[in-house]
């Protein structure tokens, strides 16, 4: 359990003494113009310091289970008004003197009139705490349920991406039989390709979300398995992607982009990582050979459903988009958490 005490409770406790004052009419009531600072200065220490503070120590109890409501916030204002009129203001006599004509009636007149005040500040203190606790709640729970939602996309997509696409094998097991009765060493280094790309995108059997390296390892696989000799990645160029960091990004979504890019057109692209304190953006460059064949091999990408399964995983502030320009750029960009860009 934790008091919570805050700088703007000195501005509570100002705010409770002089509503205090003015609630019993102290200054309408009192002539004497001279009074009314040091009246403020007594019901300042007398009734604002001991509310806001034992205000708090109530939160503390019900936030902690234990004191129920129903005793805790009633106690605050019969010890406030207690405290306030027997203990506190005598202690103040000394300091702030005190006027002849105050007598024990009006100290219980005092504590009568500024206990229907307190009453009253303190219900509606109360059922604005209840309303915003009860508003916290639900956006937790909101926020669990969407939480919920996104790893149950993340999984889909997971089992979706382990299907192994018929056209995709079935394409490249053509091209490798070919080339392996003129180039027997091309078609070796396709097939390890071809096998490093279907190892890629197996998850792991307790993954729910995929991340940033391997969606590399298996888009590098596949830019290998499509290029003119299947030795290196000429068609796609990979900058500060080296070492990707341990980001989580959605499956199915750079790899079908990719694709979409790199099919029956020789265009040649670059993929850049750039990282933002609160987010990641993957940056797709066209560079040639020429903007026809580029922007035609960019308006193949199914950009609506990629987006739409990046939101599903990442919420609404992630984006896929294609850049307007003479040469097509398009940027994936996703939030990530805080500590995985530290």
């Amino acid at each position: 359990m934790a008091l919570k005490f805050r700088p703007e409770d000195l501005g509570w406790m100002l705010l409770v003494g002089a509503a205090t004052l003015f609630g019993n009419g102290t200054p309408f009531g009192n002539p004497v113009t001279g009074e009314l600072p040091r009246a403020l200065v007594y019901n300042v220490l007398q009734f604002g310091v001991p509310a806001v503070l034992l205000v708090r120590l109530a939160d503390a109890f019900v936030d902690a289970g234990r004191v129920p409501t129903w005793l805790a916030y009633p106690a605050v204002v019969i010890s406030t008004i207690v405290l306030g009129v027997w203990f506190i203001a005598p202690a103040l006599y000394p300091a702030l003197g005190k006027v002849d004509w105050w007598s024990s009636a009006n100290d219980i007149e005092l504590a009568g009139t500024s206990s229907v005040w307190h009453a009253l500040g303190m219900t509606i203190y109360v059922q604005l705490r209840s309303s915003h606790r009860a508003q916290a709640r639900l956006k937790a729970l909101q926020d669990a349920a969407a939480e919920r939602q996104r790893r149950l996309a993340a999984t889909q997509l997971l089992a979706l991406q382990a299907r192994v696409d018929p056209a995709l094998l079935s394409r490249h097991l053509a091209i490798i039989d070919t080339e392996l009765q003129h180039h027997p060493l091309r078609a070796q280094a396709r097939l390890a390709a071809l096998i490093e790309l279907l190892r890629a995108m197996q998850p792991h059997l307790e993954a729910e979300m995929s991340t940033l390296p391997r969606e590399i390892v298996a888009l590098r696989a596949y830019a290998r398995l499509a290029g003119a000799d299947a030795q290196h990645t000429e068609r796609l160029h990979f900058i500060r992607l080296a070492e990707p960091p341990e980001l989580p990004l959605a499956p199915m979504v750079l790899m079908p982009l990719a694709r979409a890019l790199l099919d029956d057109e020789d265009t040649f692209w670059s993929l850049s990582l750039h990282i933002a304190p609160d987010h990641a953006e993957l940056q797709l460059q066209a560079l040639g050979p020429d903007s026809g064949l580029t922007q035609r091999a960019a308006a193949r990408a199914p950009l609506v459903e990629l987006a739409r399964r990046l939101s599903a995983v990442h919420g609404e502030q992630a984006s896929l988009a294609l850049e307007p320009g003479l040469m097509p750029l398009i940027k994936l960009r996703w939030p990530v958490p805080t500590t995985s860009t530290s």
